[in-house]
């Protein structure tokens, strides 16, 4: 019986590691969420970029070899480029086939394609050399090869079906196999409990010799070849994954083992000290010695290869020895409690002893499942499809892609960031807060800036400085003076005492109404983006804030690589154009422009042309040119009431199809203009997004 149950022991050990590296692989590639995050963060890992940067100039001079002398200036721009936020869209949009071909039986060779980096490196390349632009060909296209037919996807599939069938069977033969080898030792089911967590630590153990094995392979692996950067990269990604959950099974079978042991005490000093003397002093059987040793080996190891996570782990141990001492104190304190409730003590704590170590061992056996069952959990099979848009619609709609950005009409919302749905906004303008408005379809956000700083009220902010009282003023024309002083009266803000940095906020007017932090804001808009590659956006922004300091905010958000800087004297590019290019966000600066130092914070002074908007009545619409020049090549039509009291119901009545449609008809027959950006209040009363399409002439 001892043989057997031994052979049954190493076979279920080999059995349990092995299904938690298939749990593994289940959870972090063939699930579809974390293979394109992966996918994504190996990708900007600064070797594989450099190494796919000089693949894509390879590509680059064979197609036009008269640009072999530009080739450093190529290879810069491709490694940056490749590892940019601009490029991540257009990547994460490759892993569509790439995942398919792992989980599926379709025909089709499997082909990574760049589809936009022939355009994005243009423009990298003539914004660092503008010299070059004439010699750059501007269709120039970049596809890297297949990696592979269907041999091997074929071999990926079978390899797919097989890890999601191992992460479930062997972690459930090898637990079985331990208890059955826990049970053949006739001790009982201290003996069975014992067994499994020997052999989930010996698991853990043999997972973590494994781990220091290919963390030194991949050490060694030749970064400066594609292959070896992938790889090394590919295998820092997910290391953590595999170290994570070797910490817990052996954290599980650690716990098994402190409960059925009896008499251990709990205690971290009496613990430490009990471990201490297993590592360091002479095993009593040379089996006892070798697993010795072999602990010993491995964590030396690991030490060396990775320092911070054993730092990690102790941290961890510490933790869980804290946690059994304070589980041991309350469970003393619970029995010295019911023992003297009880008319016989001795019995009662003789039967509590009894109970305690047996629901302890179903507690952390129950953690150990809960750990494995968490890696044979079924995988979600699909990318993520609202995060990674796919197709060839700019905007929702295939028509659009072939028009010029001053061709198309965008959705629009006035004063974008009061809404209702956010915190502390006073006479709210919008339901719904920006990230809100973009997922229902507005393109086009207009938005007020202004420099605030905290106050004695949290969450509470007020405009800095001189522009407190300007943005008084502005409040007191919007709203009244009677509105403004009563809503400060009712907030009780009109002792407020602005302190700390002075920030940049979106406000209308007066912060104490309401406001946004701008750059956290502007942090979510750029993951949005990310997730939303085929959209482009509009910032039309009224400018308290000064252009250096908008400039400094959107790079540090990181919109840098989003924005578009128009060209003097060459017309709006399509929105095709704009998608291929990366460059999908525009900046609209109501009373200023950026200079020469951010030409990409365009001068609404000279690119928009609009129409009054001070209306009380549906009745006083009006179509006259009220700013900008007559030949701006943008069109704004605001379309709302200022009706402070009744700005849903007025919505409602204005944002109608019958309303909303014949005033922009009107008004692009008056001005002879197609409108661009049609604003408005409550956008989500009457039927704008209707009347843009009809604009736009799409379904």
């Amino acid at each position: 019986m001892t043989s057997l149950s031994r052979i049954m022991h190493v076979v279920g050990v080999l059995l349990l590691a092995v299904g938690i590296v298939a749990g593994v692989v289940n959870r972090q590639v063939v699930d579809g969420t974390h293979f394109a995050e992966h996918v994504d963060a190996i990708r900007e890992d600064p070797q594989v970029a450099r190494e796919v940067g000089l693949v894509v100039t390879d590509r680059v001079l064979a197609e036009e070899p008269d640009l072999t002398g530009l080739r450093p200036l190529i290879e810069a721009a491709s490694a940056t480029l490749v590892a940019s936020s601009a490029l991540g869209p257009v990547v994460r949009a490759t892993v569509s086939p790439l995942y398919r071909a792992l989980t599926s039986d379709d025909d089709d060779q499997v082909v990574l394609r760049l589809a936009d980096v022939g355009a994005l490196l243009v423009a990298a390349i003539t914004t660092l050399a503008p010299d070059t632009k004439a010699v750059i060909p501007a269709d120039l296209d970049v596809t890297l090869s297949s990696i592979g037919g269907q041999e091997l996807t074929s071999d990926l599939i079978r390899l797919t079906d097989t890890v999601i069938l191992l992460a479930w069977l062997l972690p459930l033969l090898g637990l079985a196999l331990l208890a059955v080898a826990g049970a053949l030792r006739r001790s009982g089911w201290r003996g069975v409990v014992r067994e499994v967590g020997s052999g989930a630590l010996a698991a853990a153990g043999a997972l973590i010799l494994l781990l220091v094995l290919a963390s030194l392979l991949a050490a060694r692996l030749d970064e400066h070849t594609l292959g070896g950067a992938l790889g090394a990269a590919t295998w820092w990604e997910l290391d953590h994954s595999f170290w994570l959950a070797a910490a817990l099974v052996a954290a599980a079978g650690f716990l098994l083992r402190v409960v059925a042991s009896p008499g251990l005490d709990l205690e971290p000093a009496a613990l430490s000290s009990h471990g201490w003397q297993s590592v360091t002093g002479a095993g009593v059987t040379p089996r006892a010695e070798l697993v010795r040793a072999g602990c010993v080996l491995a964590v030396g190891a690991v030490a060396a290869v990775r320092p911070l996570l054993v730092v990690s782990f102790v941290a961890s141990l510490v933790g869980v020895l804290l946690v059994l001492s304070g589980g041991r104190a309350l469970r003393q304190v619970g029995a010295v409690w019911w023992s003297a409730r009880a008319t016989d003590p001795d019995r009662r704590t003789r039967r509590i002893r009894r109970v305690a170590a047996p629901t302890g061992a179903v507690l952390w056996g129950a953690a150990l499942v809960v750990v494995l069952a968490l890696g044979a959990w079924p995988a979600d099979d699909d990318l993520p499809t609202t995060r990674v848009a796919s197709g060839t619609a700019c905007n929702g709609h295939d028509e659009l892609c072939r028009r010029g950005f001053d061709e198309v009409a965008f959705a629009g919302t006035h004063n974008s960031m009061s809404a209702a749905d956010q915190p502390r906004w006073f006479l709210a303008e919008q339901p719904h807060g920006i990230l809100r408005q973009l997922d229902d379809g507005i393109r086009v956000l207009l938005i007020d800036s202004w420099d605030g700083q905290e106050t004695q009220r949290p969450g509470v902010i007020a405009n800095a400085g001189p522009d407190r009282e300007k943005a008084i003023a502005e409040a007191e024309r919007t709203y009244g003076r009677s509105v403004v002083e009563s809503a400060l009266r009712v907030r009780d803000f009109l002792s407020l005492t602005p302190s700390g940095p002075v920030r940049p906020y979106l406000c209308h007017s007066l912060c104490e109404l309401g406001s946004t932090d701008w750059e956290s804001l502007m942090v979510r808009v750029k993951k949005w983006l990310d997730r939303h590659p085929r959209e482009v956006v509009t910032f039309f922004v009224q400018d308290e804030v000064s252009p250096a300091d908008t400039a400094a905010l959107v790079e540090r958000a990181g919109l840098k690589p989003y924005v578009h800087t128009p060209t003097a004297g060459e017309p709006w590019p399509t929105l095709g154009e704009m998608i291929s290019s990366g460059h999908r966000v525009v900046f609209l600066l109501e009373n200023s422009g950026g200079g020469p130092d951010a030409p990409w914070l365009i001068d609404a002074r000279e690119a928009v042309q609009d129409t009054p908007f001070d209306f009380t009545k549906a009745s006083q619409f009006s179509c006259e040119r009220f700013r900008g020049p007559k030949d701006a090549p943008l069109f704004l039509v605001n379309h709302w009431l200022s009706n402070v009291d009744s700005r849903v119901t007025d919505a409602a009545t204005v944002n109608a199809e019958d309303v909303l449609l014949p005033r922009v008809r009107e008004c692009e027959r008056q001005r002879g203009q197609n409108p661009t950006f049609v604003a408005v209040d409550y956008y989500d009363r009457g039927d704008l997004l209707g009347v843009v399409d009809r604009l736009n002439g799409v379904p």
